[in-house]
C-alpha cells in the first residue's frame, strides 16, 4: 500500500471509530423507574471446589405474572457464555456437591438434585414445610447427606383454621420453631437432628463434616434473638453444648479447619457488652472465654471465614464509603486484600472461601454494575471478574457520576458521604438536591448501584436532581466513638451532620437552597422526621418506615 493510500485508510478508520463511538453515546439513555425495577438480579454465586465453574441464580422480572422468576445458571470460569440450566417455575440457592458432579437447588420450597452438566432434576425432599431460604442447605463432604433447616409443621387445629380461613391472630402468635434436619441423598429418608425449645438462627457444617456450629434462640420471638447463643454439636445432633452466654447477637459462626476453635462476629467490646463496632471473636470449641482477635482493627467486620490453614481469617470490612476484603491473623495483624470504589453486599453467597480452588468468590457492587461475580486468590493478587451480567449498563444507560465528599459538622467532627451529580450537570449551575439517608443507623452509604426499593438515585439524577448521601453520626466504618455518639442522645449530632453537609453543597454552588428534599428509610426515616421539626428549608420529605412517636 502506498503512503498516501495508507494515510487515507488510517484517517477513514479513525473517523469511523469516532462516528461509531458517537452513535453508541447517542443511543445511551437515562434510566427509568421501570428499568430500575426490572433489571436482572444476580445472587448466591457458588464456585465449584476445583474453581472451574460457577453457579448463580438470576431473577428476571415477569411483568405479566407480576413477580420475579429466578433460575439457575452455570458459567465456565475460563470463558464462554453462561448457560441456563433450570427452567421450572422458579429455582434458587444452588450448591455444588464436593466432587462437583451434582448440584442441589430449591424449587417450590423443596430440595431438587441435578447432574452438574444439566438434564432432568429429581425431587429429593417432600418435607412438610418449606426448606428455609435464609439458611441454605449444605452437602456433607462425602456427598451422602444434605443438611437443611425448616420450621415445624402446623398443628391439626392450625390446619383447620387455615381451611376455614380463620386467619386472625395476635402479634407473634403461632410462630413456628426452626430446626435442623438431614436427608439421605440415595433414599430420601429425613431425620430431625435438633429438638426442643429452641429455634435455629443459622448453622454451618464443619469442613470435615463431623460437627455443626449454630446460633440458636430460646424461642421464636423477635426480641429473643438477642438471647441466642453459639452452640456446637456432633453432626448427628448429639453432644450439643453452648459456647457463649451474653446479651449480644452473634453471627457468621464457623468451626476452624481443625475443629478446635469457633469464630463469630458480634457488635460488642472485648467484654461482650453491646453497641460497639462489629468485630471478630474466637472461642475454643471445647468451651472457654471468647477472645476479640483484633481489638485495634478500626473497621466494622461484615463477613468472616477461616483461611484453609486456620492461622488467619478472611473478612469483609466496612470502611465507610466502601467495603474491602482483609486477611486478619489471630494476633490481630491485618492486611487489606482489595481496594476500590465499591461495596461487597452482605447477601447469601456474596463472599465465600473455596479452599480447593484457592480462591474467594465474591460479588462486587459498583456504581455502574449492581453485583457481578469476581474471584480473589487466597494467596493475594488482583480480583478477576467472572460474570458480565451487568456489562450492558454502561453501554445502554447514562449513569450518574458519584464522588466522595468530606466536611466538618457543627462540633468540628469530620463527616463524609457521597454526592451523585445530575446527568447533565454544568459547573456553576445550581440544582435541586435530594438528601437520601441510610437506615440502621449502624450502616453506611457506600459506592454502589444502590437499593432499588429504597433509593433510585439513577432515576432522580436523570430528572435533574443532585443526590447527597451523608454518613451521619451512628454510621459504621468510622470507629467506636463515631458509632456510639448517639447513645444517651440519639439526635445529638445527626441533624447537624446532615445540614452542615447540605450547607457545603450550597456554598459550592451545586445545591439550590430553595429546592431541597429530604428522605430516608428506617433510621433514615427517623432522621427525616426529626429534621422537618427543626427546619423549614426542605420543600418535600419522604419517611420510609420511620418512627415518629418516640414516647
Amino acid at each position: 500500500m502506498n503512503p498516501s493510500r495508507r494515510r487515507w485508510f488510517v484517517s477513514a478508520a479513525a473517523l469511523l471509530a469516532v462516528l461509531c463511538a458517537t452513535g453508541r453515546a447517542q443511543t445511551r439513555r437515562a434510566m427509568t423507574i421501570v428499568d430500575l425495577i426490572g433489571y436482572q438480579r444476580l445472587g448466591d454465586p457458588q464456585l465449584s471446589s476445583d474453581g472451574t465453574h460457577l453457579l448463580y441464580q438470576l431473577g428476571i422480572a415477569d411483568w405479566k405474572a407480576d413477580r420475579r422468576v429466578t433460575h439457575i445458571w452455570r458459567q465456565d470460569v475460563g470463558g464462554g457464555a453462561p448457560v441456563q440450566i433450570t427452567f421450572g417455575d422458579g429455582e434458587s440457592t444452588p450448591r455444588w456437591s464436593a466432587d462437583g458432579k451434582t448440584i442441589l437447588f430449591l424449587r417450590g420450597g423443596q430440595i431438587y438434585l441435578m447432574a452438574a452438566d444439566g438434564g432432568e432434576a429429581r425431587q429429593l425432599t417432600k418435607h412438610a414445610t418449606s426448606i428455609s431460604l435464609g439458611l441454605p442447605p449444605s452437602w456433607s463432604p462425602d456427598g451422602s447427606t444434605i443438611y437443611f433447616a425448616a420450621t415445624d409443621a402446623p398443628s391439626a387445629d392450625e390446619r383447620e383454621r387455615e381451611r376455614i380461613k380463620d386467619d386472625i391472630t395476635a402479634f407473634e402468635e403461632g410462630l413456628k420453631a426452626r430446626h435442623l434436619w438431614k436427608v439421605s441423598v440415595s433414599g430420601g429418608a429425613e431425620l430431625q437432628i435438633t429438638q426442643g425449645d429452641l429455634s435455629v438462627l443459622s448453622y454451618r457444617l464443619s469442613r470435615d463434616g463431623r460437627q455443626i456450629v449454630m446460633q440458636r434462640a430460646p424461642t421464636t420471638l423477635a426480641d429473643d434473638e438477642s438471647k441466642g447463643e453459639v452452640w456446637v454439636m456432633d453432626a448427628s445432633g448429639s453432644s450439643a453444648r453452648p459456647l457463649t452466654k451474653n446479651s449480644v447477637d452473634e453471627s457468621e459462626a464457623e468451626l476452624s479447619p481443625d475443629g478446635a476453635q469457633v469464630l463469630f462476629l458480634a457488635s460488642a467490646n472485648a467484654k461482650l457488652e453491646p453497641n460497639y463496632t462489629t468485630t471478630v471473636f474466637v472461642v475454643p470449641a471445647a468451651g472457654g472465654t471468647p477472645k476479640m482477635i483484633a481489638p485495634d482493627f478500626p473497621h466494622a467486620v461484615l463477613r468472616a471465614s477461616w483461611a484453609p490453614d486456620g492461622r488467619s481469617i478472611f473478612a469483609v470490612a466496612n470502611m465507610g464509603v466502601h467495603c474491602e476484603v482483609f486477611q486478619i491473623d489471630l494476633n490481630g495483624r491485618s492486611k487489606q486484600q482489595t481496594t476500590g470504589q465499591h461495596n461487597i453486599p452482605p447477601a447469601p453467597g456474596a463472599f465465600a472461601l473455596v479452599p480447593g480452588a484457592g480462591k474467594i468468590v465474591l460479588q462486587i457492587d459498583e456504581p455502574a454494575r449492581p453485583g457481578d461475580v469476581w474471584t480473589l486468590p487466597l494467596t493475594g493478587g488482583a480480583p478477576t471478574r467472572i460474570t458480565d451480567v451487568y456489562g450492558s449498563f454502561e453501554r445502554d444507560f447514562r449513569l450518574p457520576r458519584e464522588e466522595k465528599i468530606e466536611w466538618k459538622s457543627a462540633d468540628g467532627a469530620r463527616i463524609e458521604g457521597l454526592l451523585l451529580y445530575p446527568l447533565d450537570y454544568e459547573a456553576g449551575k445550581k440544582y435541586p438536591l435530594v438528601v437520601q439517608m441510610h437506615g440502621g443507623p449502624s450502616d453506611s452509604d457506600k459506592f454502589s448501584f444502590g437499593i432499588a426499593w429504597a433509593e433510585y438515585p439513577q432515576v432522580l439524577t436523570a430528572k435533574g436532581y443532585a443526590v447527597f448521601k451523608p454518613n451521619y453520626r451512628g454510621s459504621t466504618g468510622y470507629g467506636n466513638a463515631f458509632l456510639r455518639d448517639l447513645i444517651g442522645g440519639y439526635f445529638k449530632h445527626q441533624p447537624a451532620d446532615v445540614m452542615t453537609g447540605v450547607d457545603v453543597l450550597i456554598k459550592q454552588g451545586i445545591a439550590d437552597p430553595d429546592r431541597l428534599v429530604v428522605m430516608g428509610w428506617s433510621a433514615g426515616g427517623h432522621l427525616t422526621n426529626k429534621l422537618i421539626t427543626m427546619t423549614n428549608r426542605f420543600k418535600a420529605a419522604s419517611s420510609g418506615a420511620g418512627v415518629a412517636d418516640w414516647t
